[in-house]
C-alpha cells in the first residue's frame, strides 16, 4: 500500500516519492480489449483482501485515488465475482484507511483490522461481514503498536486461520533493513491480544518490504509478501514457505518473484495481494497501477489471476492477464448489455487514452474522460441500433466514493429527448449507480452535470443498459457528503501589472483588475516600486507579503484547473522562493504554492509530496527577467519558462484553499519571496500551450530607455553603473570615475567637473525623435550651464541633453522634454523656458553623464531617467509630486544604539541599531561600520536587520562601531555616535570539550566531564554508542531513533544553561559522507531543548536544532519544534554542507547559523526564531543524533564551545 507519505521530515521510513512517467498506452491493445475481466472492480482501490463468507464474495481494500488512502471505509460484494456492488461501512472514520482485513472468528463474529500511517493496527468486530463495527477496545487504542515485535515496523496486518482453528496475524513494512523482517503472532481467543510473537527475518523472506499474506496448502505454509516500491514498476510479489509451522522454518521460495511488472508495462507494479481458495483452485488477488499510469502510484486497481503450483508445491510464476478469471459463481446478471460496443459519441474526450468507446466496452480498466474538468456539463450518447425496451441503466463513474449528478435521457430519433432518470440533485455515492424505468428508445444520453469533489472529471468506466433483469437494491450511504457549494469558473481571477505604478513609490495596496476584483494589501511593511532591468516592478526583500482582500474561490479547490503566470526577476537563487499561495498545505497533495526557487523537488510548485515540481535543468538564470507560467488541467501540470515548455507531470491534486491569496510568501510564515515582480495573472482554467506562448510574446515594451538610481550602488569609486532601463547596458567612466557617497542627505554619484560616464549601448528613439530626461541633482555652489547629461547622435542637431542652471545648496528635479518641434525645461515641476527645436535625433549613439572636458558638472546626481516620449503635463506633475514626497529624512530612523556593542565571545561582537519596534511599516536598512577596519567588506554593506554581528575578531582587543540608516528612496542619515566593545577574554565563562580524552558516556555517564546529562540510555531512549576519544572526537550512533516527539529518542549530550549564550561545534563526520551516499535518514547537529527530564514521547517537546541531514539534498537544516508544530528550513547544501554550527541565544531570540571556515557565520532560513515559550527558562544545550528509521546512523563532533558573558 501507499507508505507513510508525509513530507520527508515527518516519519522517516516513508516510501520514496517515486515519480511515474505517464505514457500513452494505445499500442498495448490487450489492456484495452472490450470485455476484459481485469480489473475486477471499477475504480481506484488497493491492498485488496478477498474473502468468501457464505455465498458472497467480499473485497476489503484501501480507498485509493484520493491522495493517500484517505477513506472512507467501504466494501465490495458479489455473488459471482464479476458483478460487484460497493457499499459504505461505519468504521473506521479516521483520516486514513489502509490495508483492511476481515476474518470470521471461531466465535462467529467478524473481525476487521486496518492500519494507519502512525504505524499502528486497529481492530473492530461485528455480527456481519459489512458491520456495523465496534472497536475491540472501548478507548479505541490499537491492537498493535509500532515495533511491538522488535525489528518489525507495524503495518499491513493480515489474519490466517490454521487447520487447528488457531488464528495468526502477520504484519510489517520497510523490512529491508538489517535485523528487520516480517512480524507474526498467535492471536488469543479475544482476537485483540497475542499469546506469542516472532519475527520472520528478511534473510529468509528476502527483500521483504510489506504486505504479508499467509495461507496453507497440502501441509505447506506460504508467506507471500511484496518487495520494491509500491509507487513504481519495482513492486512485485515474492514468497517463502515453511513445513514447520506459521511462525518458524521459512525458506525463500523458488521462481521468485512470482508476480512482477509485465514486459509491455500494462501490468505495472503488481503487489499487495491476498489469496482466494475455491475448492482446489487458488487465485491471487492484487492491485496494479491504472493504465495509463497516473503520477505517484495513487491510482491502483484490483485484479485477479490464477495461482499455479508444481508437483513439489512451489508457486509457479503468475502470468498476469487483462482477461482475468471470470465467473466464480452463477452469473447474477446474465442479460445482454444493449450498449456494449455500440456507436457512441461524446461532448469531448481528453485524448486517445480516454475515448468515448471505452465507456461501452465492459472493461474496468478503460475510461472515458472529457477534455477538461470544468463545471460545464459533459455528455455521452449511445446509438442502440434499433428501437428497444430499456428498463435499467447502470453507470460506473470514475470514483465510487464521491457522488455524481447526472441526467439520463432517451430518444427515438436522436433529436427529441425524454427523461429516463433525473439525478441532477443526487447526493448518493456508490457503484454502480442504478436507474430503473420502462421506455422505448434507440438512443441513450448520459449528461453529467456535477461532481461532489471540486475539479473531478465527469468520467465513466462503464455505461450499461438492459431491457431485462429484476429490481436492484441500492445500498444506503453511511458517509455523508460535504455540504454542497455551487461555483462557476470565472477565467482571469487575478490580473495585476506594475506598469500602472509609479517607480519610486511605496505600495501598501495593489489593485486587482481580474474578475475577483478587490486588491492585495501589505501585511506589515510596504513594498517599493522600482525599475529593474527594463521593467517596472514591485520589489520583495524577503520580508514583505501582500494578502488579498477577497477569498479564494472554490474553483481553485480540489483537483480544479488553474494557470499561474508571472514575470519575475531575482539576483540570487534561494531554496524556496515562494511567490504565491492560496493554501495552508501540510498534508500531501493539498498545497498550492508557486515560486522561483532552486529546490530540486519543489522550487517551482509545492503541493507536498510526489506532485511537487522543480524547474528542469535548474532554476532560470538570475539577473534576467523570466516569464513563468504553471498550468494544471486536472491531469497534467506543466511549467513554462519564457514561452517554452520546461517540464510536465501527471498528477491529481487535493488542494485545500485558505481564506485568502498570499503574495510574497507562504502562509506558515517560514519563508518569503526575494526578487521583483512585474505582473501576475491567475486563471481558474488551464491555458493552452499556445495561449501561454502568446502571454510571453505579447508583453508591452517599456519606453523608459535609461533608469539610474544611485541608491542601488555600493560606496566608493563607481567603475560601472548598470542601466535598469529597456536599453540595457551600463555606464562606464571615460577617465576618472565619480564617487558614490552621501550628499545632502541622499546616496549619490558625486562629480567634480572632470568625471564623465558613457553608456555602452545605443538607444533608438521614436520616428519623430521625441524624448524626455529627468535628473535629480544637487550642487553646493552656483553653476551656469554645466553639462549633466549629453546626448550624441549621427544626425544634425545631435548635441543636446540637460544642463545645470539653478540654485545651489538644495536638491532639484530637472526635466527636459524634446518633441518634434520644441524643447521645454522644468525645474521642480515648474516650466522655465520653451525653445524651438532644430534638427532631429532619431538615435542616441552615445549618452554621457558629466563631462570630461571644460564645464563639467560639479555636484551630485541621485537619479536619471530617459523616456522615449514627451512627458505630458500630468506625468510631470505626478513625477514631481512623487519626488517631493520622497525627499525627506528616513522616517522612523533612530540613531541611538538599542543595544550597545557587546562582545558575545572573544571573536564576536553583537550590537543593535536603534529602531522603533512599534513601527511595522517603515522599510529601513542599516549600514554598520567597524571603525577599526573600515575596509571590511562585511561591515560596510547595507542590511535589513538592525541586529548586527561582527565575526572573526581577535581576543583581547577593543573595537569601535557606528551606523547609519537609509530608506528605499535613497534618503540617508548621518552616522550615529561611536560606541566601543572589548573582546577581553576575562569577560566570559567558557565551557569547551575537544573530545580528545577517551570516554564511554553510555558506560560511565557524564561524571568527570563538562556535560550535565545525556539521553540515550533508559526508557524511551536509545543509543548504540556515545564515545569520545581519538581523531573522531565525539562519536554518536543509534538505530531507529527520533527527535520529532516520537520515541525512542536518539542520543543527546547536553549542558544545562540559563540566560544568553553562544554554542558552537564542528561536525567532523556523518553517515555516508565518505562515499557521498545517503545512509537512511540520519541527522546530527547542535540542539537547544527546554529542560525536560521526563521523556513523554508526545507533541509537548520544545526544541531548536541546527542539524545536518544529507538525505533529499537537504544538508544544513534548521528545525523549530514546539508542541507538535515542526517547522523546517534548509539550504539544499546536501553533502556540501557547512560543518561549523552555531546557536546563539539573545533573550528569547535564537540565531541559527552555519559557517564554512569558523570565521564568517550565515543565518539559516528562519533564523532568528522568537521563542516566547522559553522565556526565562533553563534549556539544555548540546549535541544530538537520530536516524528516523531502522537504518543505523552516526555523527561525530569536534571542538564544542559554550560561551556566556560573566554576570
Amino acid at each position: 500500500m501507499r507508505r507513510l507519505t508525509n513530507l520527508f521530515l515527518q516519519i522517516f521510513f516513508i516510501s520514496c516519492f517515486g515519480l511515474l512517467a505517464t505514457k500513452g498506452y494505445g499500442q498495448q491493445q490487450l489492456a484495452t480489449l472490450p470485455g476484459n475481466g481485469n480489473p475486477i472492480i471499477p475504480g481506484y482501490f488497493a491492498d485488496p483482501t478477498v474473502k468468501k463468507f457464505g455465498d458472497t464474495y467480499y473485497i476489503y481494500a484501501t480507498t485509493d485515488g484520493n491522495g493517500g488512502g484517505l477513506g472512507p471505509s467501504q466494501v465490495w460484494t458479489s455473488k459471482d465475482f464479476v458483478n460487484w456492488t460497493m457499499q459504505d461501512m461505519n468504521w473506521p472514520t479516521t483520516h486514513n484507511y489502509w490495508a483492511p482485513d476481515v476474518a470470521r472468528g471461531n466465535d462467529g463474529k467478524y473481525y476487521l483490522y486496518y492500519c494507519q500511517p502512525t504505524v499502528e493496527i486497529y481492530g473492530a468486530s461485528a455480527a456481519t461481514p459489512t458491520g456495523p463495527w465496534t472497536s475491540l477496545f472501548t478507548d479505541g487504542k490499537p491492537v498493535l503498536t509500532n515495533l511491538f515485535v522488535p525489528g518489525v515496523i507495524t503495518l499491513d496486518g493480515q489474519t490466517f486461520r490454521d487447520d487447528d482453528g488457531k488464528f495468526y496475524m502477520t504484519w510489517g513494512t520497510w523490512g529491508i533493513y538489517p535485523g528487520y523482517g516480517c512480524g507474526v503472532g498467535l492471536l488469543n481467543p479475544d482476537m485483540r491480544s497475542f499469546a506469542k510473537t516472532a519475527q520472520i527475518p528478511n534473510t529468509t523472506a528476502k527483500d521483504f518490504f510489506e504486505a504479508s499474506y499467509m495461507f496453507k496448502r497440502k501441509g505447506i505454509y506460504y508467506l507471500l509478501y511484496s518487495s520494491g516500491f509500491c509507487e513504481n514498476e519495482t513492486y512485485r510479489v515474492q514468497y517463502a514457505t515453511s513445513k514447520k509451522g506459521p511462525m518458524e522454518g521459512f525458506v525463500y521460495g523458488k521462481n521468485n518473484p512470482i508476480l512482477a511488472t509485465s514486459a509491455d508495462g500494462s501490468v505495472h507494479g503488481p503487489g499487495h495481494n491476498s489469496v482466494l481458495q475455491i475448492g482446489d483452485e487458488y487465485y491471487i488477488i492484487y492491485h496494479r497501477h491504472n493504465n495509463p499510469h497516473s503520477g505517484g502510484g495513487y491510482h491502483r486497481q484490483v485484479c485477479a489471476d490464477k495461482l499455479v503450483f508444481d508437483a513439489e508445491g512451489n508457486i509457479e510464476k503468475v502470468i498476469p492477464t487483462h482477461s482475468g478469471i471470470g465467473l466464480l459463481g452463477k452469473n447474477t446478471h446474465p442479460y445482454p448489455n444493449l450498449v456494449y460496443q455500440k456507436k457512441v459519441t461524446a461532448s469531448s474526450f481528453y485524448n486517445d487514452d480516454y475515448k468515448p468507446e471505452f465507456a461501452v466496452d465492459d472493461n474496468n480498466g478503460t475510461l472515458w474522460k472529457p477534455k477538461d474538468n470544468s463545471t460545464a456539463p459533459a455528455w455521452l450518447q449511445v446509438d442502440l441500433g434499433t428501437v428497444t425496451t430499456v428498463k435499467k441503466v447502470l453507470t460506473q463513474f470514475e470514483y465510487a466514493t464521491w457522488y455524481y449528478q447526472y441526467l439520463i435521457e432517451y430518444s427515438l430519433d436522436g433529436e427529441h429527448w425524454q427523461t429516463f432518470a433525473d439525478k441532477r440533485n443526487n447526493h448518493w455515492h456508490g457503484s454502480p449507480a442504478v436507474d430503473e424505468g420502462d421506455a422505448k428508445a434507440r438512443f441513450i444520453r448520459l449528461t453529467i452535470t456535477g461532481t461532489e469533489y471540486p475539479g473531478l472529471y465527469k468520467a465513466v468506466w462503464n455505461l450499461k443498459v438492459f431491457s431485462d433483469g429484476g429490481h436492484e437494491l441500492v445500498p444506503a450511504n453511511i458517509h455523508e457528503p460535504a455540504a454542497q457549494v455551487k461555483y462557476n469558473q470565472k477565467g482571469l481571477l487575478i490580473d495585476m501589472d506594475a506598469d500602472a505604478l509609479q517607480p519610486g513609490t511605496l505600495v501598501n495596496e495593489w489593485s486587482n483588475k481580474g474578475t475577483l476584483g478587490g486588491s492585495f494589501k501589505t501585511t506589515e511593511k510596504a513594498l517599493y516600486t522600482d525599475f529593474i532591468a527594463g521593467k517596472k516592478a514591485i520589489v520583495f526583500k524577503g520580508l514583505q507579503s501582500l494578502k488579498s482582500t477577497f477569498d479564494v474561490p472554490l474553483s481553485l479547490a480540489g483537483n480544479s484547473s488553474y494557470t499561474v503566470s508571472f514575470w519575475a526577476y531575482t539576483t540570487q537563487l534561494k531554496d524556496e522562493n515562494p511567490l504565491l499561495t492560496w493554501t495552508n498545505g501540510g498534508e500531501q497533495l493539498t498545497g498550492a504554492t508557486f515560486g522561483y526557487g532552486n529546490n530540486r523537488d519543489m522550487g517551482a510548485a509545492q503541493h507536498f509530496g510526489f506532485a511537487d515540481m522543480s524547474y528542469h535543468n535548474g532554476t532560470p538564470e538570475t539577473g534576467k527577467w523570466h516569464h513563468i507560467a504553471i498550468t494544471f488541467d486536472g491531469t497534467f501540470e506543466k511549467i513554462f519558462v519564457d514561452g517554452k515548455l520546461n517540464s510536465q507531470e501527471s498528477k491529481m491534486l487535493f488542494l485545500q484553499p485558505t481564506g485568502n491569496f498570499l503574495l510574497g510568501g507562504k502562509n506558515n510564515g517560514t519563508v518569503n519571496f526575494s526578487g521583483a515582480l512585474a505582473s501576475l495573472q491567475v486563471y481558474d482554467n488551464a491555458l493552452a500551450d499556445s495561449a501561454v506562448m502568446h502571454l510571453y510574446a505579447q508583453v508591452k515594451q517599456p519606453d523608459v530607455a535609461v533608469y539610474l538610481d544611485a541608491a542601488k550602488l555600493p560606496y566608493g569609486q563607481l567603475k560601472s553603473w548598470e542601466n535598469d532601463g529597456s536599453a540595457g547596458g551600463s555606464f562606464h567612466p571615460l577617465k576618472t570615475a565619480p564617487l558614490v557617497t552621501d550628499v545632502g542627505g541622499r546616496i549619490t554619484t558625486r562629480f567634480n567637473g572632470k568625471e564623465a560616464m558613457v553608456l555602452n549601448k545605443s538607444i533608438a528613439l521614436g520616428n519623430n525623435g521625441s524624448y524626455s530626461i529627468a535628473v535629480t541633482a544637487f550642487t553646493d555652489q552656483v553653476q551656469k550651464n554645466r553639462v549633466i547629461v549629453n546626448l550624441a547622435g549621427n544626425e544634425p542637431g545631435n548635441k543636446t541633453g540637460i544642463n545645470y542652471n539653478t540654485t545651489s545648496g538644495k536638491w532639484h528635479l530637472l526635466i527636459k522634454t524634446v518633441s518634434n518641434n520644441e524643447i521645454k525645461e522644468y525645474i521642480d515641476g515648474n516650466l522655465q523656458r520653451t525653445t524651438k527645436r532644430t534638427g532631429s535625433l532619431r538615435q542616441i549613439d552615445s549618452l554621457y553623464i558629466g563631462s570630461a572636458v571644460n564645464k563639467g558638472f560639479e555636484g551630485a546626481i541621485a537619479s536619471l531617467i530617459l523616456y522615449k516620449h514627451v512627458l505630458s503635463d500630468n506625468e510631470i506633475k505626478d513625477l514631481t509630486t512623487t519626488w517631493l514626497q520622497n525627499l525627506h529624512t528616513p522616517k522612523g530612523a533612530v540613531l541611538d544604539f538599542k543595544q550597545a556593542p557587546k562582545a558575545l565571545s572573544p571573536q564576536m561582537v553583537g550590537l543593535q541599531a536603534g529602531h522603533n519596534e512599534q513601527d511595522k511599516t517603515s522599510d529601513l536598512q542599516y549600514y554598520f561600520t567597524n571603525d577599526n577596519n573600515t575596509a571590511s567588506e562585511k561591515a560596510n554593506a547595507w542590511t535589513d536587520n538592525p541586529y548586527y554581528i561582527d565575526y572573526g575578531l581577535s581576543p583581547d582587543k577593543q573595537y569601535s562601531y557606528s551606523y547609519k540608516i537609509r530608506d528605499n528612496f535613497g534618503n540617508v542619515t548621518g552616522n550615529s555616535v561611536v560606541a566601543k566593545a572589548s573582546t577581553d577574554q576575562s569577560l566570559f565563562t567558557m565551557s569547551t570539550d575537544d573530545f580528545l580524552a577517551t570516554k564511554d558516556y553510555l558506560l560511565t555517564g557524564t561524571q568527570g566531564s563538562v556535560w550535565d546529562g545525556l539521553i540515550g540510555k533508559g526508557d524511551k531512549q536509545a543509543a548504540t554508542k556515545i564515545m569520545a576519544g581519538g581523531n573522531k572526537g565525539l562519536y554518536m550512533e543509534s538505530q531507529g531513533t527520533n527527535w520529532d516527539g516520537n520515541t525512542p529518542y536518539g542520543p543527546f549530550l547536553y549542558r544545562n544553561v540559563k540566560g544568553d549564550f553562544t554554542a558552537e561545534v564542528e561536525v567532523a563526520d556523518v553517515s555516508g559522507l565518505g562515499e557521498k551516499k545517503v545512509a537512511g535518514n540520519n541527522e546530527t547537529g547542535l540542539m537547544v531543548r527546554a529542560a525536560n527530564y521526563i521523556i513523554k514521547g508526545d507533541a509537548s517537546e520544545k526544541l531548536l536544532q541546527n542539524g545536518i541531514f544529507p538525505a533529499w539534498n537537504v544538508g544544513n537544516m534548521f528545525t523549530n519544534y514546539r508542541d507538535g508544530d515542526r517547522r523546517q528550513a534548509n539550504i539544499q547544501s546536501a553533502w556540501n554542507f557547512n560543518r561549523y554550527l552555531q546557536i546563539q541565544r539573545c533573550g528569547n531570540l535564537f540565531y541559527i547559523r552555519t559557517s564554512k571556515d569558523n570565521l564568517t557565520w550565515v543565518d539559516l532560513p528562519g533564523s532568528p526564531a522568537l521563542r516566547m515559550d522559553l522565556d526565562n527558562k533553563e534549556v539544555q544545550v548540546g549535541l544530538y543524533q537520530c536516524t528516523y528509521g531502522p537504518k543505523p546512523g552516526f555523527g561525530s563532533f569536534l571542538n564544542f564551545k559554550l560561551i556566556q558573558n560573566r554576570q
